[in-house]
Parts: C-alpha cells; sequence; structure tokens
C-alpha cells in the first residue's frame, strides 16, 4: 500500500505545506509571517519538502519596498503526483484524473447500468489503465475516491435508493483490487467541497445537487458537514407532500420524488402518455413552448424553491450553489427561483448556478484525495475556469 513521505508527518510541515499549496506563488519569509513558524524553521522545512518532491522553486519573485534580494518563489510541484476520481450513479459512470492542483489529465463519462456486480470491475479498469499509460511521477497516483449518490459514513455506504451499492463493502473490495487509497462519499458533500475549492471567498456554502436524487452538501465555517452518521444534508427525503409519491427511503411525498431529474422526467411521460420520451425531449418541448410542459417545469420551479428555501433556513449559508441537469439546460430558472426568494426572509442569500455541472462532485472527490494525501484541512484550486469546463 501507499506510504506518506516523511517530511509531512509533522505538524508544522503540514501547516508550511498548505500555505504552499493555497498560495500559488509563495515566498519562505511570507510563509513565515503567515504561519508564525521562524524563518530558520521555515527553510528547513522547505529543503525537505523539495527534497521529497512536493514542492519546487519557480525563479524570483519582485523585491521589497525596502530593496534587498528578491525572494525565490515556491509553488507544489503539481506532477509529482495523480488523482483518481469517480461518481457513481445507477445509470452513468465518469472519472477525472488530475494532477496535484487539479489539472485535467483525462475527463469521461459513459452511460451504462452500474451495480454492485460490475462497479469494482468498471473502476479498477480504468486505475489500471492509467497505471499503465501515465508519465512516471514521484508519487504516482495519490488515492482514488469515488462519489456515491447515496448516504454514506465511515467510508462505507448505508444507503443508495436507486442501486445496490448499500450491499457491498464498496472500499474494502476496490483497495484489495487495485492496492491504493481508497474513499468513498455522498456525491453532494463532494460537490461542495468543489465549490469551496474554488470559491474563496465564502466560508459557509451550500451547494444543492439534484440529478438522480436530492441532496445538500454544507460548508460551515469553511468545514464539510456531515451530521452525526454521514445524513446532513439529506434533503431530499424530506416531505414534500404529505401522502405523497412512495419514496425508496420508506416515506411518502420526498422532495426527491418531485423535483430530482428522474422525477421530472416521469412527469412528462405520464403528462405525454408515453414513456420512452426522454430528459432531451422535456427541454426540446419546454423550448418549443408546449403550454403543458411549461406548466410542468414552472411547477418544478415552485416545489425546487421550498425545497431550496427549507435548506437556507436550516443552515443560514452565505451563498447556494445549485447543481442540477434542468437549470443547465433552462437556465432561465435561477432567475425565478431567486425572485421566489426575493419575497422571503432569505431574499439576501444569493442562487448561484454551479459553473461546474457534472464535473463538480468529481472535483469534489479530487480535493479530498487531496487533502487525505498532503494531510491538510483545506485546499484552493486557481485554475481557469475555461480549462476547468473543457471536455
Amino acid at each position: 500500500m501507499f506510504k506518506m513521505k516523511s517530511s509531512i508527518r509533522e505538524n508544522n510541515s503540514i501547516l508550511v505545506l498548505s500555505e504552499i499549496i493555497n498560495r500559488p506563488e509563495i515566498s519562505r519569509a511570507m510563509i513565515s509571517e503567515l504561519t508564525g513558524l521562524n524563518k530558520a524553521t521555515v527553510s528547513e522545512i522547505v529543503r525537505r519538502l523539495i527534497d521529497d518532491n512536493y514542492v519546487i522553486e519557480i525563479g524570483p519573485g519582485k523585491s521589497t519596498s525596502s530593496g534587498g534580494r528578491r525572494p525565490i518563489l515556491l509553488t507544489v510541484n503539481k506532477k509529482a503526483g495523480v488523482s483518481i476520481s469517480f461518481d457513481v450513479r445507477y445509470d452513468r459512470i465518469s472519472y477525472l484524473i488530475t494532477y496535484l492542483d487539479g489539472e485535467k489529465i483525462d475527463y469521461t463519462t459513459e452511460e451504462k447500468e452500474m451495480s454492485k456486480d460490475n462497479i469494482v470491475d468498471s473502476i479498477a479498469s480504468v486505475v489500471d489503465h492509467a497505471k499503465n499509460t501515465m508519465d512516471e511521477c514521484p508519487f504516482g497516483i495519490i488515492g482514488v475516491t469515488v462519489s456515491i449518490h447515496g448516504i454514506v459514513y465511515d467510508n462505507k455506504i448505508e444507503f443508495t435508493p436507486y442501486f445496490d451499492l448499500d450491499e457491498i463493502d464498496l472500499v474494502a473490495e476496490l483497495e484489495e483490487r487495485i492496492d491504493l487509497p481508497v474513499h468513498i462519499e455522498n456525491e453532494a458533500n463532494l460537490s461542495a467541497l468543489a465549490e469551496a475549492a474554488f470559491d474563496t471567498e465564502h466560508k459557509s456554502i451550500i451547494s444543492f445537487s439534484a440529478h438522480t436524487g436530492i441532496g445538500a452538501g454544507i460548508i460551515l465555517d469553511g468545514k464539510l458537514h456531515r451530521g452525526n452518521k454521514g445524513r446532513s444534508g439529506e434533503v431530499g427525503h424530506t416531505v414534500l407532500y404529505p401522502n405523497g409519491t412512495n419514496c425508496p427511503c420508506g416515506n411518502q411525498g420526498c422532495l426527491e420524488q418531485y423535483c430530482s431529474t428522474k422525477a421530472i422526467v416521469r412527469k412528462y411521460q405520464l403528462l405525454k402518455g408515453d414513456p420512452a420520451l426522454t430528459f432531451e425531449d422535456l427541454v426540446e418541448s419546454y423550448h418549443q413552448k408546449d403550454s403543458p410542459t411549461l406548466n410542468l417545469i414552472l411547477q418544478f420551479a415552485k416545489d425546487f424553491g421550498i425545497g431550496l428555501m427549507n435548506v437556507i433556513g436550516n443552515y443560514d449559508p452565505e451563498v447556494v450553489y445549485i447543481n442540477s441537469e434542468i437549470l443547465e439546460e433552462i437556465p432561465e430558472l435561477i432567475s425565478l427561483l431567486n425572485h421566489y426568494l426575493s419575497m422571503t426572509i432569505y431574499k439576501n442569500v444569493p442562487l448561484k448556478e454551479s459553473v461546474l455541472g457534472r464535473k463538480a462532485s468529481l472535483y469534489g472527490a479530487t480535493v479530498m484525495n487531496l487533502q487525505s494525501y498532503l494531510h491538510v484541512d483545506n485546499v484552493e484550486f486557481s485554475l481557469n475556469m475555461e480549462k476547468v469546463m473543457e471536455v
């Protein structure tokens, strides 16, 4: 199994490395000022980090106002290791391979039925191919994190409403198969980690994800809030309509039975009397201004807004990022949702469509790999968003 380099086992080294990770170009003197460590200690830690290939020198910076020698700037050796992330839905598997700074190496998404019978092989085949084809780097693959559309606690899957992954110990089976550190986490939680990594302005963030199900990833004071058993943010299983549509969680009338992508497509099929209709058909019908479809989407927006207000009322975030295929295709719904909020006590909480889209949980999984490998609490990405969104 993977072993950590000795240079970042101690707390002071982690402190220094964290500053270098989150500030792409930084001097030893600035690290000393930010951490409170004396300059000799910082210089010794940096020397070890350079020796172990975590950090590289990138040349001189600007002189201070008092003149003197220009400081040598430091940055993370982004190509020292590779992170692999997966997002697994019942009908799709996606993966993202990046360097340590989040720069994309490869991204693929495949529509296929996923289950306990094929998930280990599906993930292992990608990891094995990466091992055999990637350029040599000091640390190789630093870890694998899998985004799960369900409840995850203590690196185990507790509940997956639309497929059977909760019937296996996925981490144990994968670690035995690929011989790498493996982490699993709820999809909405990982999406929140990703939003926080790209948004350095806010410390309290909600990532509201609506895909096959609905969940909210919650960042409070810069920390991911999971709750007691990993169920914090399971807003999809809060009741919107008492005695409504049955939900796999055991309740009736849950929010995700009305506002998930899966649910809205099912309603559109019933509306048109055709079970073969797809999400793409729904979007086209909306853009053609079909009256029944417009009413369907309007009701969706009202229900969605109720779910949003419930989450905002519980956690009082600075900003909410919404990640939904429906809003990607019908972005004007954001304005409608903001209008609903403007008439409530939550009117000052901005709603923003996530620019990370389907890659949000994958970048969040990258953050988790980095947190675990580098022993740091926070990871910030300074990537150009146009590069992030390249296919």
